[in-house]
């Protein structure tokens, strides 16, 4: 396996990371035709949607990457668990349906994914937290629009300063579900670096003053967790609450083949729902 630098304690200190040069430019460029393939089977099985009334481009498909033909092999990439395993600090890792890929420019603004996001008094501030989310972007973001903002020392304070991670091709970026992030970040052309920290004004940019994807943005994020009370709570005041997300494990089907794969690779897959993999 490749040799990656995963700086834990960087991890533990900014609560995200960027692990440079995961993948190659080939294998970077084979994701994106392979996503572009997967929508248009998404389409056909009518599991494709945008959100309604929102100025954002982004496509999106119901189910996870495990249910994706052509896009499973990242979620199971043995680079991918060797980061998760790094930063969880445990060979035992769990996925629970928590992964999705869009295509174009989805949502911004600043927040945070866990249960407790404003209330720091909250369950999830105690104790050790055992959940991450990874995501591959499919372009520059490091010269160009479209990429991840975070607030630096969010997973342990309430607010932190924002930088833009600057990932680029083949890059993957990890960060705590209690830090708070924001996606498809706006460079200036004039000014790259700084960074407009209210969602509004961000999506009152006009185009000519952005640094413009020189590619569609296309994405990859998935969840890895550690078995804990802060997944179960995850699972139970989230997933299992949500219309969506029900809505998504549901639409999720592979067959048992898939599930071997997971068991062989020592990542157990729980079911959030009973019909979730059916």
């Amino acid at each position: 396996m490749k040799d990656l630098k995963i700086d834990k304690v960087s991890f533990e200190r900014d609560g995200y990371l960027v692990v440079k040069n995961v993948f190659t430019a080939e294998e970077i460029k084979q994701l994106r035709e392979e996503a572009y393939k997967q929508y248009e089977i998404d389409k056909a099985k009518n599991l494709t949607f945008q959100l309604p009334n929102l100025p954002t481009k982004a496509k999106y498909s119901k189910g996870d990457l495990l249910s994706k033909e052509l896009l499973r092999h990242a979620l199971l990439d043995d680079r991918m668990l060797k980061i998760a395993r790094t930063i969880l600090g445990n060979d035992n890792l769990v996925y629970f349906g928590d992964s999705s890929y869009q295509i174009g420019t989805g949502l911004r603004g600043f927040h945070r994914d866990n249960i407790d996001r404003t209330d720091m008094t909250g369950p999830d501030w105690q104790g050790e937290y055992t959940l991450i989310r990874m995501g591959i972007y499919l372009q520059d973001h490091k010269n160009y629009s479209g990429g991840l903002k975070i607030k630096i020392g969010t997973h342990k304070n309430e607010d932190g300063k924002p930088i833009f991670v600057d990932s680029e091709i083949g890059d993957v970026g990890v960060w705590s579900l209690k830090t708070k992030h924001s996606g498809n970040a706006v460079r200036l052309k004039m000014f790259p670096n700084y960074s407009i920290n209210t969602s509004g004004k961000e999506n009152m940019i006009p185009d000519f003053m952005k640094k413009e994807e020189q590619q569609e943005r296309i994405s990859l994020f998935m969840t890895f967790a550690l078995k804990s009370s802060h997944l179960d709570r995850y699972i139970n005041e989230y997933t299992l609450k949500r219309a969506d997300t029900i809505e998504h494990a549901k639409s999720s089907k592979f067959d048992a083949s898939v599930m071997e794969i997971a068991k062989q690779k020592n990542v157990e897959v729980l079911k959030p729902i009973p019909e979730y993999g059916n």
